[in-house]
């Protein structure tokens, strides 16, 4: 009877490793979970899942925590998720399925599927896609190699890999919060990987990555030019290198001859990807040669088809820049309206419509945002940047429409106009801090030392107990907040 087992390894995933039990146990009938020093519920939910657990003391080798994993599988064939990863529900039967059909071929190692990394800290905004090699055979031949960026290899040559297209895996690691301290810990690895056993033709790839995450971007530009020069290629990642070396152009705002000659030759090698001519329209941008860039911006958005997502809204943000600038703000507005229906969290093209609608009543900008924007859900972005635009009576709302306060009583007050009790709010919070400088000092026995940087309004004398002291304190913070009048 065919049996598949899930294996994962996992280290502090406690939010993300219920996704994968949830995902995994539609498909497998044995759970593998090799915990690498995990110090919050991991190991118990991996427990609770009938899971079976194992421990690998960690040494910066992903290839070996994953093939201890294998060793531990029982299953015929192997579903390789990352915690971070998942088949969406109406996949799972074509993963079943899949599974029984290439069992049948001897010779089929495993099949690779589009691989999707997503933003879920921006509502699930499609970042890359790629493809992935995470659903294989059980088989001795079959085990991952690398340190860092680990890869399956096969060690006989008669396997084959099918390809499939209607299954999709969604990736959620590169998503905002948790990006950085990734690119920090491969940029690590992958350092001392090459120490240890020499330079290897994908360094460069990985590299140019991570410090594109990390936003070092002068050495991702050095780095993806060799990356590019080495012809190192990754499946499903082919312009990478490219994408990595033009966004650092931009980012340092590179001459405009310098990145549009890079530009077009990435176009010219990748001629379907509307990227390179919205990165040239974007450099003439900043160049301000506004004719130039709204020629590139304009093909490359009739390359890009509505929802591709950020690309196309990066374009669409652009092009609505340039059209408000020419005063044309009826067309800038609907560019900017479709900008964030395309990335709802692109924030260039969400403050540039702040700035349009600020001469609309209130309740007309909130009906408008509330056909793109969850009210609750996405609040607290909305407010954080619609308060840049001075659109204090939208944040309000939104504000209490959040699950949880977004502003401050201050900001509040300050929104709503009410500006003497805003400046009460700060006064109030400034002798509350105050006071507990003079506490602190009075118990670590540093009163004379502190006391004289402190306000009159909050001195006590010497002679007060400690609670005696306190009590003082916040009697004449009580006095302070009768001396100021709320009108």
């Amino acid at each position: 009877m065919l049996k598949v087992t899930a294996c994962v390894i996992v280290k502090n995933e406690e939010k993300n490793l219920p996704h994968w039990i949830a995902c995994v146990k539609a498909i497998a009938d044995e759970l593998v979970v090799v915990d690498t020093g995990s110090t919050d519920r991991t190991t118990e939910l991996a427990q609770a899942a009938g899971a079976k657990l194992f421990s690998f003391a960690w040494r910066d080798d992903f290839a070996a925590a994953k093939n201890f994993a294998l060793q531990k599988a029982r299953g015929n064939w192997i579903v390789f998720l990352d915690a971070d990863e998942y088949f969406s529900e109406p996949d799972l039967p074509k993963v079943k399925a899949y599974i029984q059909n290439f069992d049948k071929e001897q010779n089929t190692a495993g099949f690779i599927c589009p691989w999707i990394n997503i933003d879920v800290d921006k509502g699930g905004a499609i970042l890359t896609e790629g493809v992935q090699l995470r659903v294989f055979r059980r088989h001795p031949d079959i085990r991952y190699q690398g340190h860092i960026h680990e890869m399956l290899q096969m060690r006989s040559p008669h396997w084959k890999v099918e390809q499939v297209r209607d299954v999709r895996i969604w990736h959620t690691g590169y998503s905002t919060s948790v990006m950085r301290g990734k690119a920090e810990r491969d940029f690590a690895i992958l350092l001392s990987e090459r120490e240890r056993r020499g330079e290897a033709p994908s360094d460069a790839f990985y590299l140019a990555d991570c410090c594109y995450a990390l936003g070092r971007y002068g050495e991702a530009l050095d780095w993806a030019r060799k990356a590019i020069a080495s012809g190192y290629t990754l499946g499903g990642r082919e312009s990478r290198p490219y994408d990595v070396l033009l966004n650092s152009m931009l980012a340092l705002r590179r001459p405009f001859q310098e990145v549009c000659k890079a530009a077009r030759k990435a176009f010219d090698k990748f001629p379907e990807i509307p990227d390179y001519r919205a990165i040239e329209g974007v450099s003439a941008w900043q160049a301000k040669d506004y004719v130039r860039a709204e020629s590139a911006l304009l093909e490359a958005l009739s390359m890009a088809k509505e929802g591709a997502g950020h690309i196309r809204a990066v374009i669409l943000g652009h092009l609505a820049d340039i059209a408000h600038r020419r005063g044309k703000d009826a067309q800038a507005l609907d560019y900017a309206v479709d900008a964030v229906k395309e990335d709802r969290f692109y924030e260039p093209a969400v403050l540039l419509l702040g700035k349009i609608l600020r001469a609309l009543p209130s309740a007309d900008v909130i009906r408008l945002l509330n056909t793109i924007y969850d009210p609750s859900a996405d609040a607290e972005f909305l407010v954080r940047v619609l308060a840049k635009n001075g659109l204090y009576e939208v944040c309000l709302y939104y504000d209490h429409k959040a699950e949880k306060p977004i502003l401050s009583s201050r900001e509040k007050f300050f929104y709503a106009g009410a500006y003497a009790k805003a400046a009460y709010e700060d006064a109030r919070s400034l002798a509350r801090s105050y006071a507990m400088q003079l506490l602190a000092a009075r118990r670590t026995q540093q009163w004379e030392e502190r006391s004289r940087f402190l306000p009159e309004l909050v001195l006590v004398s010497e002679g007060d107990s400690k609670d005696g002291f306190t009590a003082e304190v916040f009697d004449n913070l009580s006095r302070m907040e009768k001396a100021f009048p709320w009108e």
